[in-house]
């Protein structure tokens, strides 16, 4: 009897420990744009934090740090439990990436770049976060160039996700982006000298081109039929709380994974709830990343 009983309880420690290594064989990645640096409005902040207790991601990239720094996004991460952080710059419009695990061989890249990019390897999987021009789909063009020149200094069977805020609409979701978009987007260039978005009176898709030319897959569209916007929310570009979240519905927030980082994808969508609704104007987009195969 008393074997039997030890017999189960290894069983059960062996069970134990199989579900741990499980959990931990798997990162919860989200990536964010979050507006003028959550407005540094307590409030907001606040929702930002119930929001990353609620949803538990390992590493989160973030966009639009405006206004934080090096140590108070240190803070912030102290908040969330994230104890690895890193900001590209402390001006501008800087990004961001926090982490429960270490940041390793990190770079922050300003050179060349309309905002700004940062590097790191996080548990052996590439991490780029990003912030395109919004302004210029020829900037935006350089940019991902500039992205792509330094992947390929990856070697091709290590796991590269590349995400942020690309300013850029991708071929997939082609049927959504009718005469009402193209419309709005060529009256904002008679307006604005300064906003060249289009690439012939069209509309460019040749930027997120890039990506799939060089064999990235967007991970939203690997596991989703279904559109779903990553914009509007139901908070204006200045911060304000809107009744209806109008606006035409764009998808320009992604995470581009290579083959290998795309094999390993369980779960991607575009997260909508009581929190990211007023977060910010952007919603965050997610991904579940198996480490090994």
């Amino acid at each position: 009897m008393k074997n039997y009983k030890n017999t189960i309880v290894i069983a059960i420690i062996m069970a134990v420990n199989l579900n741990v290594a499980y959990a931990q064989e798997t990162l919860k990645i989200v990536s964010y744009n979050v507006l003028y640096g959550l407005k540094k409005d307590s409030i907001n902040i606040d929702r930002f934090v119930n929001f990353t207790k609620d949803w538990k991601p390992d590493v989160i990239a973030l966009e639009e740090m405006n206004g934080y720094t090096q140590k108070t996004l240190e803070q912030l991460g102290n908040q969330i439990g994230h104890d690895y952080v890193l900001q590209s710059k402390e001006e501008g419009f800087p990004v961001a990436i926090t982490s429960k695990y270490p940041l390793v061989n990190f770079r922050k890249i300003t050179e060349n770049m309309w905002h700004s990019y940062i590097y790191a390897k996080i548990k052996g999987v590439h991490f780029f976060v990003i912030h395109f021009s919004p302004f210029s789909y020829e900037k935006r063009l350089k940019e991902v160039t500039d992205i792509l020149a330094q992947v390929n200094e990856i070697p091709d069977n290590e796991p590269i996700l590349i995400m942020g805020d690309f300013n850029s609409l991708d071929i997939s979701d082609k049927d959504k982006y009718g005469k009402e978009v193209l419309n709005a987007m060529q009256q904002s260039e008679q307006k604005h000298d300064h906003i060249r978005n289009l690439r012939n009176g069209a509309i460019d898709y040749s930027v997120l081109g890039k990506l799939h030319e060089a064999g990235f897959q967007d991970t939203y569209r690997l596991l989703n039929k279904e559109f779903e916007s990553s914009v509007p929310t139901f908070k204006d570009g200045n911060g304000n709380i809107k009744q209806y979240n109008t606006g035409h519905p764009k998808r320009i927030d992604f995470i581009w994974a290579n083959s290998v980082a795309a094999s390993r994808v369980t779960k991607s969508g575009i997260i909508k709830n009581e929190y990211t609704h007023y977060i910010s104007d952007h919603y965050p987009t997610f991904i579940e990343l198996k480490l090994s195969k």
